[in-house]
């Protein structure tokens, strides 16, 4: 029995160590496989963490800070843009901003109902606007209506109604209404600019706004003990431009009288002084009020002067004459046969008028308004020193002005000219131009030989009231004084006793040139309007002013019956307004003139 007994014991603790011993066997594997499985999730872990701490930790603290922080903006206060003398062209004044915090609005259909009729919208409009988000039910800042007059905002405030509150809010006010709009263009409600001088400033003008960073809780209350920073608004600084007011007016209603009294489409002016190009006058018609954009189509909004360009017929020819006098190609008694019409490659030009072949000086030309002669000046000037004039008078280019939406006007490149266009171009076909470069190129006769950059911008003043000068214009020489002279006792005679006399003054001698010019069609060749335009200087031996006024369609269409006298009223009165002496006598200048009028037999351009 114990034999037995022993042997099952033996073989038991055989069976019972078998399985031990196979275990012993797999343990170290699955203890590697189970270290390198916690290493690699441990590495992970570490990676991610230094990925989080280190790597992402700035873009995560911003996005706290963001969350955290919050920003409140003060706009700057715009400045101020005046005429010459200080006069206030454009002003900002206070206005208020209403806005709600739905979060605090106690009773949305009451508070509604009050607010309707006060700020003039609807009140199921309210009540929506009044009413928290169902996706934002946090939401803490509702515009309702901004710019809102101080009596209203004052009827508001006596109101107190939970969650409304007020901000003010600077809105920009023109005390002139439609006075200088072109110049001075506008501000939206929303603080954007558009056009004229508010868009050509805009960096002068607009100022800084100021910054108030404070920390809230995550509902948007802000935190009583936390830091806060402020940054007061800083204004912007003002303008002074080079416009007269009074002559700006004046301008203006002079020249809507005109496309009445001539039927005309519209109608630009510019008064400009010749030695510093100061812009003293500019206007437009149709014009519009600043202070009312909206209710105006934007093509009245357009600033003719420098956006617009028009073939300028006839008072193109002072290129063609300057030219040909510096060149010395001809004297002003230089003689040419002129016949009434004259064929040139594959066109045939004509005079204004029916005549016999005439033998008609430089002088005669040009007071006469020949085209034919003016044609025949050209081709003995030549092309390539045609087109050389025609750059160097600024053609083709921007004045520098740099009014927003400024033209360069159309200039063919030489190497694109066809076989008669060194015929259309002496006479201004061909050829586009705004009314600003015409007012500089005559502006350079005036001043002696010498382009003068127009400008407007007289002087800036910052907070305390220091004025600053705005810099020099840029100046070229593009005749010699010689030639200057030369033009402007001819352009003189335009006006005594050729086709500008219409535009005479008495007490002063005046010098410019007429010009009527077809209107191209979009299709090709010309149709039957026409643009009438007048631009001269005054006194005609120290010019003070130099005037352009160009009416589109007018009736008659002659630059010499529509455009010489509107130029004739503007420019007597800017003389008086800048104090200009009389050229002689007034009393026997007016004599003169009546008794020359009398005599000189009518003439068209």
């Amino acid at each position: 029995m114990t034999t037995r007994s022993n042997g099952r014991n033996r073989g038991s603790t055989r069976l019972r160590s078998a399985p031990s011993r196979r275990r012993r066997s797999r343990s170290p594997v699955r203890l590697v496989v189970l270290f390198f499985a916690f290493l690699v999730a441990f590495g992970a872990m570490a990676a991610r963490l230094f990925v989080l701490q280190i790597v992402e930790a700035p873009a995560y603290a911003q996005i706290a800070e963001q969350q955290r922080e919050r920003v409140v903006e003060f706009p700057a206060r715009r400045g101020s843009i005046f005429d010459r003398s200080g006069e206030p062209l454009a002003i900002s004044v206070d206005l208020q901003m209403v806005f709600a915090d739905p979060t605090m609005v106690e009773n949305i259909s009451g508070t509604a109902a009050k607010l309707a009729p006060l700020l003039k919208l609807p009140i199921p409009e309210l009540e929506k606007k009044l009413r928290p988000y169902p996706g934002n039910p946090d939401n803490q800042f509702v515009f309702l209506a901004h710019q809102v007059l101080p009596k209203v905002a004052s009827k508001i405030k006596k109101l107190d109604l939970p969650g409304i509150g007020m901000r003010a809010e600077p809105k920009r006010f023109y005390p002139g209404g439609h006075l200088a709009g072109h110049v001075l263009g506008f501000v939206n409600v929303d603080g954007s600019v558009r056009a004229g001088a508010e868009a050509q400033y805009e960096s002068i003008l607009e100022g800084k706004a100021g910054r108030m960073t404070l920390e809230q809780d995550p509902a948007g209350r802000p935190l009583p003990q936390a830091e806060f920073s402020y940054e007061p608004p800083k204004p912007g600084r003002s303008l002074f431009l080079t416009i007269d007011k009074e002559l700006q007016y004046f301008t203006e209603l002079t020249l809507a009288e005109a496309t009445r009294t001539y039927h005309a489409n519209s109608g630009t002016a510019i008064v400009m002084r010749p030695g510093s190009g100061e812009i003293l006058a500019l206007a437009n018609v149709p014009d519009y009020d600043p202070n009312r954009p909206g209710d105006f189509d934007p093509d009245m909004q357009r600033n003719r002067a420098v956006t617009d360009v028009y073939e300028p017929g006839s008072a193109f020819k002072i290129v063609t004459l300057a030219g040909a006098l510096q060149e010395k190609i001809v004297t002003p008694k230089t003689k040419f046969e002129v016949p009434a019409a004259f064929q040139y490659s594959d066109r045939v030009f004509h005079d204004s008028h029916i005549h016999p072949v005439e033998s008609m000086s430089v002088t005669d030309i040009i007071e006469q308004s020949s085209n034919v002669g003016t044609i025949k000046i050209g081709l003995e000037l030549g092309g390539e020193r045609l087109d050389h004039y025609v750059h160097k008078f600024g053609f083709g280019h921007q004045t520098g002005l740099d009014f927003p939406g400024e033209s360069a006007g159309i200039v063919l490149p030489r190497s694109e000219w066809s076989g008669s266009t060194i015929a259309t171009i002496p006479i201004g076909q061909g050829i586009a131009v705004t009314p600003m470069q015409m007012v500089a190129a005559y502006g350079a006769i005036a001043n002696g030989g010498v382009w003068v950059e127009p400008k407007l911008l007289h002087a800036t003043m910052d907070g305390s009231g220091k004025i600053e000068p705005s810099s020099p214009p840029t100046t070229r020489r593009v005749v010699s004084e010689a030639t200057a002279r030369k033009m402007v006792k001819i352009f003189t005679g335009v006006v005594d006793r050729g086709t500008g006399v219409e535009a005479q003054i008495p007490g002063y001698r005046v010098a410019g040139k007429t010009g009527t010019a077809q209107k191209p069609l979009p299709t090709g060749g010309y149709g039957g309007d026409y643009v009438g335009s007048f631009v001269g200087f005054a006194p005609a031996n120290d010019p003070e002013v130099v005037v352009m006024v160009v009416l589109d369609d007018p009736s008659p269409i002659w630059g010499g019956a529509s455009a010489a006298p509107t130029f004739k009223t503007i420019t007597e009165f800017a003389l008086r307004r800048l104090g200009a002496a009389p050229t002689g006598n007034a009393e026997r200048a007016a004599r003169t003139i009546e008794a020359e009028q009398a005599q000189v037999p009518a003439a068209h351009d």
